[in-house]
């Protein structure tokens, strides 16, 4: 568990299309189809795709 990670499926973001993937991310993530980790680094490849 990475504990240095921010916490970025509970940030609303600006850009759209990475809040798209952000929302997505966390309803996966409560389902249980992904862990934590994968959850957070979708988000956060998502905002340097972006640039949001």
């Amino acid at each position: 568990m990475a504990t240095a990670t921010t916490n970025l499926l509970n940030t609303p973001l600006e850009d759209p299309r990475a809040e798209r993937v952000r929302r997505a991310s966390l309803s996966a993530y409560v389902d249980g189809k992904i862990t934590y980790a994968q959850a957070n680094s979708r988000v956060r490849k998502a905002i340097e795709r972006f640039h949001a």
